[in-house]
């Protein structure tokens, strides 16, 4: 097992940790009742469109599920803490919980934190709907995503935008083309013993909060353990994670990691 990835000022603005049920089986009156429980903690309530069901296969494609209901989906709820670094999101057949970087709140503050409040949370849920809606929860398939914004601040006053990643560095050789005005990848891996795929995607873009440029890169795992014990659910996190952390710095310039990012280990 390779050494933990550790950055003192690492570029992450969002940690999401969710999972997804192998049926659609929560419904709006139980998630009015869940946030009754918590609106001490979580005191704002807002609604979005509900997230498609995307699963991984084991070939090469990811299969994206429509639903055939007569009524239209549910909309997915969003449960915010007083000063926004917190969030929960529920729909009909998700759970997630959001760690995000907001003005006056402290930096990323580290894996162990994050997934120890999402396993808080969701237990809190599952026991709630066993408990009030008579329903045991099943998963179908867990998923984590770490969102990086790499701006001025984060190493783009020292790389161009195309040199942050290595494997689309521009060669040194004279071109026809410029650099891009804009760029977006992709690209997917498969994680150890059938347990899913990593998704890495990296696109450059305008801040929409101060129209700054940065490049937004996604690091997403999804996948489902072994079986549905919490040590196997949590050892599937733990995996997610260590390829995350260690794929960003296999794509991420050594140069920024260190200089910038300040990596220690």
């Amino acid at each position: 097992m390779l050494e933990p990835v550790k950055c003192d000022n690492p570029p992450v603005v969002e940690v999401v940790c969710g999972v997804m049920f192998a049926s659609s089986v929560v419904q709006a009156v139980h998630i009015g009742a869940f946030w009754d429980r918590i609106r001490s903690e979580f005191p704002t309530v807002e609604e979005a469109p509900p997230l498609s069901a995307i699963v991984e296969e084991p070939s090469q494609s990811v299969a994206e599920f429509e639903s055939w209901a007569t009524l239209p989906p549910a909309r997915r709820a969003w449960l915010l803490n007083r000063d926004g670094s917190n969030l929960i999101q529920i729909q009909a057949d998700r759970f997630l919980f959001n760690w995000k970087h907001t003005l006056g709140t402290k930096n990323y503050p580290s894996y162990q934190v994050v997934i120890t409040e999402f396993e808080r949370r969701l237990q809190s849920f599952m026991d709630f709907m066993r408990d009030i809606g008579g329903v045991s929860l099943i998963f179908r398939q867990f998923e984590m995503t770490y969102v990086n914004h790499i701006n001025k601040e984060y190493g783009l006053d020292q790389q161009e935008e195309t040199s942050i990643l290595v494997d689309h560095t521009r060669q040194s050789r004279t071109r026809f083309l410029p650099q891009p005005e804009n760029f977006n990848f992709s690209s997917s891996y498969l994680l150890p013993e059938g347990a899913g795929r990593l998704h890495v995607t990296a696109q450059s873009m305008n801040s929409p909060l101060d129209d700054t440029r940065l490049v937004r890169l996604d690091m997403t795992a999804r996948g489902m353990a072994s079986d549905a014990s919490d040590e196997s659910r949590r050892k599937w996190f733990d995996t997610a994670h260590h390829w995350i952390t260690h794929g960003f710095v296999d794509i991420t310039s050594p140069t920024v990691q260190r200089e910038i990012w300040k990596r220690t280990t």
